[in-house]
């Protein structure tokens, strides 16, 4: 065996066996006879050594900095973490599994309990069981050293020192800080329309079946009552159902552990709209907050410039100039009521047509297949004098809705009065109170401006004031379309075509320097004495643990949320072995009262001296991957700012002017185009 390639952990670990050494103990710390003086990290059986021969003993010839790094980290690991007789005691046990193993093997091969045993010490690096054990030792220390990192600190929530954080509460703001996390839910109707990626057509002809109309219909009626936005997922929603809707809960992945974050892979018009919506829409956040948003997300502006998206790109889509797409209520209760249409209301087939001029699909594609931020609102006020309205559009000697002539819609059209009923009987019902005002918003639509038998269509505003559908909670519920490849209708299919329905039930950006404290990982409890990091009193003192209530009689609900908060902060850093290893740095150098008080200055006082300069490569590499790891994340952002900003400007160019109009549904109800079809083409009618 080569004596150069035994391993740095061996090295340090004899330092703490060596029978002429003897340990240190400070403020109760106790760790290996580790001395630092003139360069010098420690002393093993005597003997002082510097770091480059600790690490030619590791890495022999090697000299990148990687190797550096790696050398230097266990190095740090050990210094940092003492050994403890429980390590003992488990390495003992170790060795006596081995040498079990060694004679069973001896008996099964043929071979002697030496040949087995000096195979096995080989095959691990190492000369005798003295070394063996050391070796064992020193994996243990590392090992603690990590599992020792991601241990719960205390904190300081608000005037007390009661928050209990992951890691530590330095770390929890750094993760706020970084990634910046969404706590979000929403409902999901998968829909049959096409991807309008791959087919430009989909943005205005857009066909979607029967039940995905009459489910569209439903959520929006069941939001609109007095069911929570939880129980509606629950019942409703074709993802994240069990979960009441709330996205997270993976904890393999740190971006999806607790919701949506900088570094979550959601489609664009889910994540970007959000970042959009609260850029230029949302008036609860300042100024400020808006600003760091920009340079968070990468929102296009002035604040941040980027090599393939544009300001103009931006300025140019209604949510860059401040407004929103609005969504009629009337209208989402009425595709329920049209859902199974295909025919005129007298049962015959309508001649010329095909599903693009079914009416579920005109409102489907004039309201719902629109790919930027909507918002649903209340009608209620003007739907009546606007149904008559669309009917005199298509019959010009109806004067009324009800009424005992002809020029009634109650008389001449009973089956449309009928739907006017059940529509507005809904309307009648719904909670007023979950349709809030939001300052300054701005809404639009395709409006249809008529000239005999031609038509233009053009997205116009909206009156100003409208009241918007809310989660009950002062959240504004944001609609979009999006997905991601073709849906097979098959649930094992991996691509979907969909509304969502989105709630924002914490926005990091509305509360910047404190948004840490939504994330501590406080069980919470009930009593006159419980402190406000504790408190299951979430209006008062909101978290992400407390949003929910816990499981009757234990604590399985709030612990399965700390986990996800636990995954999500120990796992968003990629290079987290470089904050362990500078973590190690602060410790070793406090407890060996190193000169200097940052991390570079102690790790040139650990890894170099007057005639080798270690230190500056090591400090290289970690700066070098952090950095390549930020343009990474950068170029993503900017590449789906792209995409959907080419996808907003593409559809609000050729929509409005190829979407069938609102009032060919009365049209089609009532069997013909005009009595010499005048009306065909601007129902896109093809003979």
């Amino acid at each position: 065996m080569m004596k150069g390639m035994k391993s740095l952990a061996l090295v340090l670990a004899l330092s703490a066996t060596a029978s002429a050494l003897t340990s240190c103990s400070s403020d109760g710390y106790s760790y290996p006879d580790a001395h630092w003086q003139d360069g010098l990290i420690v002393t093993v059986g005597g003997k002082a050594y510097e770091y480059k021969e600790i690490y030619d003993l590791m890495e022999g010839e090697r000299s990148s900095a990687e190797a550096l790094y790696n050398t230097a980290s266990d190095i740090v690991a050990q210094l940092a973490t003492p050994i403890t007789s429980s390590m003992e005691v488990d390495v003992e046990g170790q060795i006596s599994d081995l040498e079990e193993e060694w004679r069973t093997n001896a008996d099964t091969n043929g071979t002697s309990y030496r040949e087995e045993m000096e195979n096995a010490l080989d095959e691990q690096g190492v000369d005798d069981m003295d070394e063996l054990r050391a070796k064992l030792l020193s994996e243990a220390q590392i090992e603690e050293n990590s599992s020792s990192f991601y241990n719960d600190q205390a904190g300081t929530y608000g005037e007390t020192n009661d928050g209990l954080y992951h890691i530590s509460e330095e770390m929890t703001k750094r993760y706020v800080e970084e990634e910046r996390p969404y706590h979000i839910s929403h409902i999901l109707v998968r829909v049959d329309a096409s991807d309008a990626s791959s087919d430009a057509t989909a943005y205005y002809d857009g066909h979607i079946s029967s039940d995905n109309a009459s489910k569209i219909s439903q959520v929006v009626r069941q939001l609109s009552s007095s069911s929570s936005f939880g129980s509606v997922a629950q019942v409703l929603s074709d993802d994240a159902a069990a979960s009441y809707g709330e996205l997270g809960g993976d904890t393999s992945s740190a971006a999806n552990a607790v919701g949506m974050s900088l570094s979550t892979s959601y489609v664009n018009e889910f994540k970007l709209g959000v970042y959009a919506y609260d850029t230029f829409l949302n008036p609860n956040l300042s100024e400020e907050a808006k600003t760091q948003l920009k340079k968070d997300a990468r929102v296009p502006s002035d604040d941040v410039q980027s090599d393939i998206t544009s300001t103009s790109a931006l300025e140019s889509t209604e949510i860059g100039q401040g407004k929103a797409f609005g969504i009629p209520l009337s209208v989402a209760l009425t595709m329920g009521q049209v859902a199974n249409q295909t025919r005129a209301d007298s049962g015959a087939s309508v001649a010329y047509t095909d599903e693009t001029q079914y009416p579920r699909n005109i409102l489907f594609n004039n309201y719902f297949n629109n790919h930027a931020v909507s918002f649903i609102y209340d009608d209620s006020d003007t739907y009546a004098a606007d149904f008559l309205a669309s009917v005199q559009a298509y019959d010009s000697t109806i004067l009324t809705l009800e009424g005992d002539t002809e020029t009634s819609v109650q008389v001449k059209y009973p089956d449309r009065y009928q739907e006017y009923l059940r529509v507005q009987r809904q309307l009648d019902n719904i909670v007023a109170d979950k349709y809030i005002e939001v300052e300054g918003l701005q809404l639009v639509s395709y409006q249809t401006e008529y000239s005999g038998t031609t038509a233009s269509t053009a997205i116009r505003d909206l009156p100003a004031n409208q009241k918007v559908l809310s989660d009950g909670k002062g959240n504004p519920i944001i609609v979009a379309r999006a997905g991601t490849g073709s849906s097979s209708g098959d649930e094992s299919s991996t691509g979907y075509q969909g509304i969502h329905f989105i709630t924002v039930n914490h926005d990091p950006y509305s509360d910047m320097a404190n948004d840490y404290e939504y994330w501590r990982v406080n069980i919470p409890a009930s009593g006159e004495n419980v402190s406000a990091a504790d408190s299951t009193d979430y209006g008062t003192n909101p978290s992400y643990v407390n949003f929910v209530n816990s499981d009757p009689g234990n604590n399985s609900s709030y612990q399965t949320r700390i986990d996800n908060i636990k995954a999500a902060v120990a796992g968003f850093d990629s290079n987290v072995s470089y904050a362990i290893f500078e973590h190690n740095i602060e410790t070793v150098a406090e407890n060996l009262n190193l000169p200097g008080s940052t991390i570079d200055e102690w790790g040139a006082a650990l890894f170099s001296n007057a005639t080798d300069d270690y230190w500056t490569p090591i400090h290289d590499f970690i700066r070098y991957n952090r950095d390549n790891s930020q343009t990474s994340d950068e170029q993503t952002l900017d590449e789906g700012w792209k995409s959907y900003l080419n996808m907003l400007n593409l559809q609000e160019d050729i929509a409005p002017a190829r979407v069938v109009p609102t009032v060919c549904i009365s049209y089609f109800q009532g069997g013909s185009y005009g009595d010499n079809g005048e009306m065909e083409a601007m129902c896109h009618v093809e003979r």
